[in-house]
């Protein structure tokens, strides 16, 4: 096998300068056409989902040869032997990467925590467990599936005709590798796409964050691959440092150059083999064995720089402000260890795992892959190295030809401490610099510029009614009038508030802008209180109340109500310090004291006395008061929705929904009563645009928190030259409206 990938690699020998080419010219590719390049994600997507096809079989057959072929006395003395340089191979990468990472920010507190947030995190035997190899493989269930191959590979130890099982093994693969050099080849292709597309569509923070995570990256994987690594090694057997770099010269040189880890594999044994001869090992077969299955296992186990995705997990949590619990902190390192275990590339599926384990966005495979053409190099280096340490290390543990010298082993060990942590204190430094500081994201929203361009409107802020009743409106009388009226309440964040910048915005808000439009008329706002809701809407104050508004036996009795458009459980807004402790109604009663927090609204208030009989209910005007009354109150009621989004807007509080809560919160649009032929209207207009994608875009930007999708072309060469960015901008009609 290794003659094999020797001339294979070889052959592909200038393959990274063509991957350079493919990198430079999607850098440019994306600075000249922008968002146009965006055509190229497909090819990249396709790359990395090839990149994926060969990883399980490799890591299986790689775990069942390598141990398969021990006998188990000798299984038994290399464990022995290996266990302690392994242990300690895979403490010191993670501890430095704890140490460097302290250079990224601290993510904050949820904004929203679940049952089901705490029972997936809490199922660990399904991950460690194979009970269905199936099911493991459809989930993605890495630590699972290695476990299995370890299982297997120890009992095969045990079986007698197994000759023909390695031969379908080491078959399998050859043809693994073989299936990587095949996409090596496209490589190429596949990082012009990606880069392409990364550079064309990637906002400037983006990179300023990506910056800060791969110079953490390479700077510690290359100075733990050619430094500290090494040094250790030194300290420990009888060669020099300077020895062993030379010896491990074309081991490196080679994998660096095809960025394929395994090509090192031939060059790592002839080094192992000529150091430990040099010890005094006992030359034979088992000498032989022993370095063949430690090299064998090394590829498996002693994927260094595959463990760099546990700093990719630090940073992806800050980056999309998801918190990782003291549970998932003290078991992140060994699904890492057990999600890293194979070939390089097997990291694109342990990022899958680890993401989905702690809820990140399936965007943190974009992330990965956007910085891996530069973060291999290290991910590579540090995966040599670790090959090198544990077949010359195990072989010396094994023949008892250690030679530890203890002062010069612990210069090595702090030296390196001092090191990683100047780095990480530089990288402190840095991330002033290139990170921008945490903003307050939901009141710095905004309504979508084209949506309420050319609408005029006013916004109303005295919630004064109007004397006398009015028509009951109808599409004939709100057009012949050419002014929608719409009842709003400025506290009912995400769907009706003020922003940071004192502009009135939100989901219903967005709504209405989009109806007026629809109708070809201005539109008004007008406040209402919640107590005198259903008397401004029996007395026609408005056309329409939009404002997140919960549905009731009274209100559909008494108004007319549309079709309901989004539902939300029963939440509570608590101190994050406190989330989990509020995750069960009946937990909740059987507090003492417990003081609860509503404003003055017709269903919360009933609802919280409801569910909670024994509390202390304080009535406020609104939740804006919140931070400043945190000693007065253990938690605030309200729909998960409305309470996650406001808990984003205020770090250190966290919606928790409680089980046992019934059924969820229904909001809909109340119109006046008798006004049935505009809600049949608005009925069919919700079910247009629920179908047109708008609701989706509301949906995802208001209510999900995603960036909005920019309908403007992002800046980029071609139309700087062409002069078309300038007529875009000068060709927007302005946006009319009084306040």
């Amino acid at each position: 096998m290794s003659d094999a990938i020797s001339r294979a690699t070889r052959r592909i020998i200038a393959m990274p300068a063509w991957i350079l080419i493919g990198a430079a010219l999607g850098v440019v590719a994306g600075v000249v056409f922008g968002e146009r390049i965006a055509i190229l994600e497909p090819i990249g997507s396709a790359y990395s989902m090839l990149l994926q096809i060969a990883i399980y079989p490799y890591l299986l057959c790689s775990l069942l040869s390598g141990l398969g072929k021990l006998t188990p006395p000798m299984a038994m003395r290399l464990l022995k032997a290996s266990w302690g340089a392994y242990l300690f191979m895979w403490g010191l990468t993670l501890g430095s990467i704890w140490l460097i990472a302290r250079a990224i920010p601290t993510p904050p507190p949820p904004s929203v925590l679940t049952p089901e947030m705490l029972r997936s995190h809490a199922d660990l035997l399904n991950l460690l467990i194979p009970a269905n190899l199936v099911t493991d493989f459809y989930r993605n269930y890495v630590p699972a599936i290695v476990i299995f191959a370890i299982l297997y590979g120890i009992a095969v130890q045990r079986a007698e005709s197994k000759a023909s099982l390695f031969d379908a093994l080491n078959a399998m693969q050859v043809a693994s590798v073989t299936i990587w050099q095949w996409i090596v080849r496209l490589a190429p292709i596949g990082v012009f796409a990606l880069i392409g597309s990364a550079a064309g569509t990637i906002q400037p923070d983006r990179l300023a964050g990506l910056l800060l995570y791969v110079g953490l990256f390479m700077a510690a994987t290359m100075l733990l691959a050619f430094v500290v690594l090494p040094a250790v090694l030194a300290a420990i057997a009888p060669v020099s440092y300077r020895e062993l770099l030379t010896e491990l010269r074309p081991a490196f040189v080679l994998a660096l150059v095809t960025t394929l880890s395994v090509a090192a594999l031939p060059f790592v044994m002839r080094a192992a083999e000529r150091i430990v001869a040099r010890a005094g090992c006992p030359e034979g077969e088992e000498r032989k064995n022993v370095l063949q299955a430690s090299l064998s296992l090394s590829y498996v186990l002693a994927q260094l720089g595959n463990y760099f995705i546990y700093l990719l997990m630090l940073y992806a949590a800050w980056f999309f402000h998801v918190r990782i619990g003291p549970t998932e902190q003290v078991l992140l390192p060994m699904w890492t260890v057990l999600s890293g275990f194979g070939s390089p590339t097997a990291t694109l599926d342990g990022v899958v795992f680890l993401g989905t384990w702690l809820h990140m966005p399936h965007d943190i495979v974009d992330l990965y892959l956007e910085t891996w053409t530069v973060t291999r190099y290290g991910q590579v280096a540090l995966s040599v190295m670790g090959f090198g340490f544990a077949t010359i290390a195990v072989p010396l543990v094994y023949f008892r030809k250690v030679q530890v010298r203890r002062t010069k082993l612990a210069a090595v060990l702090a030296g390196s401490a001092a090191v990683l942590a100047t780095v990480a204190i530089a990288g402190v430094s840095m991330r002033g610099l290139l990170l921008e500081p945490p903003s307050n994201r939901p009141l710095a929203y905004t309504l979508d510029p084209e949506l309420i361009q050319g609408v005029t409107f006013t916004v109303q802020r005295s919630d004064a009614p109007e004397s006398g009743p009015a028509p009951t409106p109808t599409l004939s009388a709100i057009r012949a009038r050419g002014v929608l009226r719409v009842g709003y309440s400025p506290i009912i964040i995400p769907f009706s508030y003020w922003n940071s910048r004192n502009e009135l915005v939100g989901f219903d808000i967005a709504y209405a802008f989009r109806l007026a439009r629809d109708l070809g008329v201005q539109l008004e706002f007008i406040p209402f209180a919640w107590q005198r809701l259903g008397t401004d809407l029996e007395n026609n104050r408005f056309d329409i109340a939009m404002a997140g508004i919960y549905v009731t036996d009274e209100r559909l009795q008494n108004l007319t109500v549309s079709r309901f458009y989004y539902h939300s459980p029963v939440a509570l807004i608590v101190p994050s310090s406190r989330a989990t402790a509020f995750m069960d109604r009946a937990a909740i009663n059987a507090m003492k004291d417990l003081r609860l927090v509503s404003f003055d609204d017709p269903v919360l208030l009933p609802t919280v006395r409801r569910l909670f009989p024994n509390a202390k209910v304080e009535v406020v005007p609104d939740y804006d008061v919140l931070p400043q009354i945190a000693d007065r109150f253990d938690a605030a009621i309200w729909s998960e929705q409305q309470a996650n989004t406001w808990s984003a807007a205020h770090p250190g509080f966290t919606a928790t929904v409680p089980t046992g809560t019934g059924a969820p919160f229904m909001f809909a649009y109340l119109l006046p009563p008798n006004a049935r032929s505009f809600q049949e209207y608005l009925d069919q207009w919700l079910i247009l645009h629920a179908d047109d994608g708008f609701r989706q875009e509301q949906v995802a930007y208001w209510l999900e928190g995603k960036p909005r999708a920019s309908r403007q072309t992002r800046w980029n060469l071609l139309d700087a030259v062409l002069g078309n960015g300038t007529a875009q901008a000068e060709g927007r009609a302005p946006v009319s409206g009084a306040r």
